[in-house]
């Protein structure tokens, strides 16, 4: 009897954590708005709250130069004019923006072969603003204005 109560809670947990982990990834992707235009990207958020954007597209989005060092697994993104130089390494929750080094609420992780980004990390290390909506799951980004002379 007592066996018999075991595997049937371990069946029921086993249900529970599958069910839910199912769940989590049909409504744990955002949308992601930069200036009210949708980033057509793979978004997810992580189990940290972190909502995480591969690399490439939020770096291009943000017309960034982008250089991936596959050795280190350490990416170098630059602003036009090089006045912002963000640096990540994956599995490391250390960020630097211009050199200064930040500590990352959810470290970059190689999913799928692909490299993800925190979006708010970027986002606001580019002086952006960043509105996330939970009802609808969205997130809406303003970049700043770009002086012209």
């Amino acid at each position: 009897m007592k066996r018999n109560l075991i595997i049937l809670f371990l069946m029921l947990l086993i249900a529970a954590v599958f069910s839910g982990a199912i769940y989590a990834e049909d409504v744990s992707k955002p949308k992601v708005y930069v200036n009210n235009e949708r980033l057509d990207s793979e978004t997810f958020i992580a189990y940290s709250g972190v909502t995480m954007v591969p690399f490439r597209d939020i770096f291009a989005r943000y017309d960034m130069e982008v250089k991936w060092d596959n050795v280190q697994k350490i990416v170098l993104a630059s602003s036009k004019d090089g006045s912002i130089v963000i640096k990540l390494a994956q599995d490391s929750n250390d960020g630097y923006v211009n050199n200064k080094k930040y500590n990352l609420t959810q470290s970059p992780a190689l999913v799928n072969g692909v490299l993800y980004v925190n979006l708010r990390f970027i986002s606001e290390s580019i002086g952006a603003k960043v509105n996330y909506d939970k009802p609808s799951l969205s997130i809406h980004i303003t970049l700043p204005k770009v002086e012209t002379e």
